[in-house]
């Protein structure tokens, strides 16, 4: 009985207790950069990548539903279970390579940007014409066209902080979208 109830809230348990550490690092990072901002400290240096814990998991449902994946086609003859496996399989593949490569970073004013399939970008801060919010997430303009896109579960303040001290525009994407709509 005691395993039943494990094996039920156990899950929900290890999700509450992921989002608790995400959390209580944000808040950390946040913390450290306020007192960073305090002292008048602004560096130079640093690297914008997903979190690591994020990644270990995506990684960890590769291996689960390749293996469901593997598991349900010798064993079923009924095709519906190894497709839906492979779907979940392949969605969790693309999201762990994307984890895994896709990093920012900046280096004074120059700017490395790689891709989740490893195309490397470098350029300057002046060269960003515009920046994009669209829910939670940056999108960087260079000519007017989209370099790259910062997505919202990215701790991306000490770059918001470059873009505003450089006083690059910042548009919302619902703004320009109601003023297209009324054209």
């Amino acid at each position: 009985m005691c395993l039943n109830i494990i094996t039920q809230i156990g899950p929900y348990l290890v999700v509450l207790l992921l989002l608790k550490y995400l959390v209580n690092l944000q808040q950390k990072r946040a913390k450290e950069r306020e007192e960073e901002q305090k002292k008048g400290i602004i560096r130079t240096h640093y690297i914008i990548k997903t979190e690591k814990v994020l990644t270990m998991f995506f990684v960890l449902a590769v291996f689960l539903f390749g293996g469901a994946t593997v598991a349900s086609a010798i064993q079923q003859d009924d095709l519906l279970p190894p497709i839906g496996f492979s779907i979940f399989f392949i969605v969790s593949l693309i999201g762990s390579l994307n984890m895994i490569m896709w990093k920012l970073e900046v280096n004074g004013d120059e700017i490395t940007w790689r891709s989740t399939f490893g195309r490397k970008r470098t350029f300057h801060f002046e060269d960003i014409t515009y920046c994009e919010r669209k829910k939670g997430s940056m999108r960087v303009y260079v000519n007017g066209e989209k370099l790259f896109t910062i997505d919202s579960n990215i701790d991306k303040e000490e770059f918001m902080e470059d873009i505003k001290r450089r006083r690059i525009p910042v548009k919302s994407y619902w703004a320009n979208q109601h003023k297209k709509n009324r054209k």
